[in-house]
């Protein structure tokens, strides 16, 4: 549930505990990350977590990363932002979805479709105007972090155990 009055997120990486909770309740074995950075690296060395397919459009991130990961991560570069949304990883479908990147109503709506049954969205800087009707689309919507992080399924068993988030 949302707030009605949004207050700015703490810090750059307020996303993190709502992130590891995830983690914790989903343990994903397949992620797909739109923009890597802090959050890659605390996906990546989840026990669960086989593969983490990232993709980043801007070079200069993309090399600073793509040098630093683990070695069950893979990220593109892919500048054309058009084309960025659709950018595909190692799988069709993913377990878990994590949007901080460019275009991320696009890529929202892309993920509907790459998730495995039971997938989890994670939205950072939700609390954005823009953001709030694709976010709508999802049968369940779980802000944290006041509001800044969403964590979204379509799916009823999962919805319950993220249900978890507001204990």
């Amino acid at each position: 549930m949302q707030s009605s009055i949004i207050k700015p997120a703490r810090t750059w990486d307020s996303f993190r505990e709502t992130l590891v909770k995830v983690l914790a309740i989903t343990n994903p074995k397949a992620v797909f990350e739109y923009g890597p950075g802090e959050s890659t690296k605390i996906i990546a060395t989840y026990p669960s977590v086989e593969i983490v397919d990232s993709v980043e459009h801007d070079m200069a991130w993309f090399e600073k990363h793509r040098w630093t990961m683990p070695d069950n991560v893979v990220i593109t570069h892919q500048p054309i932002m058009e084309a960025y949304p659709d950018s595909l990883g190692r799988l069709s479908k993913y377990d878990l979805i994590f949007v901080d990147g460019r275009e991320r109503e696009t890529c929202l709506f892309v993920a509907k479709v790459r998730l495995n049954d039971g997938g989890v969205v994670i939205l950072h800087d939700a609390e954005r105007p823009a953001y709030q009707d694709i976010i709508n689309t999802y049968k369940y919507k779980f802000f944290t972090d006041n509001g800044n992080t969403c964590t979204m399924t379509d799916n009823d068993v999962t919805a319950m155990r993220l249900e978890a988030l507001y204990d």
